[in-house]
Formats: C-alpha cells, sequence, structure tokens
C-alpha cells in the first residue's frame, strides 16, 4: 500500500483487533527513507491509549512487539514500535542520535531530524484510526534510549505525555562546553531551549545491574568514557548533569528510577516502564 504522505489511494494501516506492519513515510526530507512500524490493536483503536516504541540498535521492530503484547493486552493500548532499517538511516547518527548531524559532521535542518518520524506518525495514526488520543507515551530501550532522550532534549513541539529512555549506552549531556553529540555545544539547541526540554516529562530508566564495562555493544572511547565505564554509571551521571543544569527556580520534570536486578534486557526494562507510561485499562 502506499506509505501515508505519499500520492494514490490510501487503505488503513492499522487493522483493529489484529497485529501486523506497514511502511511509514511522511512528506518532507526523509519521504524516501519510509520507516517499517509493527502494530498491535485493540478491537476499538480508537478509545486506546498510544504507546510508541523505539528499537535498540539491532532494530528488531517486530521482537520487541512480542515483548510488549503481554504487557499491553489488559491495558487497551495501541502498541507502535518504530524499526528504523540500517539501510535507509544507517550507523548511530542516523537512528540513535536523531539524524542531527549530515555526513560531513554539520548540523542538519530541523527538518531532516529523524525525530520528526515519530510525531507525523502519531498525527497520521490518529487520523487513521479516529483516535480520540491527544498525546502519546514514548519508549526507547539501549539505541532507543538513546534516540528518546535526545528526541525529549530537541523537539520542541511534540505530543509526549511521558516518555522513558531505558539503558541507554550514552547521552547528549546538557552541557554547552561539550560539542554534539556528547554535549550541546554546537548544535541549534539554545540555552531558553534547554531550560524548556527539563520541563518536560523524562524518566531516566537504569538497571542496577547493566554494569558490564566490556559490553561489546557498549560504545568505549574517550568521549563516551567521560561520562562513565558503565550503562548504570553513565546514566546515573545525565541525570545528574540535568539536575545541575536546570536554574534554580526551573520547573523540572526529568526523573530517575533504578531497577533492582536489571541487567540490558528490553524486555525487563519494559516491564518496569509500564506502569510508569499506560494507565491500567
Amino acid at each position: 500500500m502506499p506509505a501515508p504522505g505519499g500520492t494514490g489511494p490510501q487503505t488503513s494501516m492499522i487493522q483493529p483487533g489484529t497485529k501486523g506492519n506497514f511502511s511509514f513515510s511522511w512528506d518532507g526530507p526523509l519521504s524516501d527513507q519510509p520507516i517499517k512500524v509493527w502494530y498491535h490493536a485493540p478491537e476499538d483503536p480508537s478509545s486506546a491509549q498510544i504507546l510508541m516504541v523505539m528499537t535498540g540498535a539491532h532494530r528488531d521492530g517486530e521482537a520487541y512487539r512480542e515483548d510488549w503484547l503481554p504487557i499491553v493486552q489488559e491495558r487497551n493500548t495501541l502498541l507502535l514500535v518504530l524499526e528504523f532499517s540500517r539501510d535507509d538511516y544507517p550507523g548511530a547518527s542516523s537512528y540513535n542520535q536523531g539524524n542531527v548531524l549530515d555526513t560531513n559532521g554539520n548540523i542538519n535542518p530541523p527538518e531532516a531530524w529523524s525525530f520528526n518520524m515519530v510525531e507525523a506518525l502519531f498525527e497520521a495514526v490518529v487520523r487513521d484510526t479516529n483516535s480520540k488520543a491527544k498525546d502519546y507515551a514514548l519508549f526507547g530501550h539501549s539505541a532507543g534510549g538513546q534516540f528518546v532522550h535526545r528526541f525529549m532534549e530537541f523537539t520542541a513541539e511534540n505530543h509526549v505525555r511521558i516518555a522513558v529512555a531505558a539503558n541507554a549506552g550514552w547521552y547528549t549531556m546538557p552541557d554547552q562546553d561539550i560539542d554534539f553529540p556528547y554535549g550541546v555545544k554546537n548544535s541549534s539547541l539554545s540555552s531558553k531551549e534547554l531550560r524548556n526540554a527539563f520541563t518536560r516529562r523524562l524518566v531516566i530508566l537504569l538497571g542496577a545491574n547493566d554494569i558490564d564495562p566490556k559490553d561489546p555493544l557498549l560504545q568505549r572511547d574517550r568521549r563516551t568514557d567521560a561520562q562513565g565505564d558503565n550503562r548504570l554509571t553513565r546514566g546515573l551521571n545525565f541525570y545528574q548533569a540535568a539536575r545541575n543544569a536546570a536554574q534554580e527556580g526551573d520547573e523540572f520534570n526529568w526523573a530517575l528510577s533504578v531497577i533492582p536486578g536489571a541487567a540490558h534486557n528490553h524486555k525487563q526494562m519494559a516491564e518496569a516502564a509500564a506502569p510508569l507510561l499506560l494507565s491500567p485499562n
């Protein structure tokens, strides 16, 4: 079927009471780089809360959907797992970092950021299902956690009710003296916009046992090691840096939660995040 935003007759993306997938693109600089969306819809998706999930580095959307299925079954949730393929979004820069930088390391115009795909998908799904939802919850694990926290830093206008960034490998620190993507220097994010980002509801969710400094998927270099030598330490340091960066009197709506016994495991973190993200019915 034609992807939303394309030309020609449109068919429904989501079939009520089913699970499936569809290709999605939008009218913008990334129109020729669609994503695959793995969904699960209740019988009446128009009345359901909406949860968007970002995958880890393996870009395994179907597996992420299956992990979430038993969690959302009794919570009247329209589940959407966004899979950014390695072909269309190669490397960490295109996906984890939101395509903020071009291949030469220069800042892309905001309309070319892959962050835009999330909001565009939400608006398309609301139209497609006649949804009553005014907002959505956003979750990402590992590389997806990288995407989510940067999305919340850099996307000023969004419909996110609450976001959870779980077990990110490393972070864009709220530091005006460190170059993007490790800090916000030389990015488009002003001091005022960073302060506004702190007003959004973002939870940094960490596994207490996600402490392996030799994990082959963990980026280790001088710049990331400045944040710590494992994911738990890096997450704790990121949250503390945000608290320190927030000026006295500023509204600060970020939160930190450490899950005992949890390591670098998507299913464990999804189960821990669900009560934060979703209402019970």
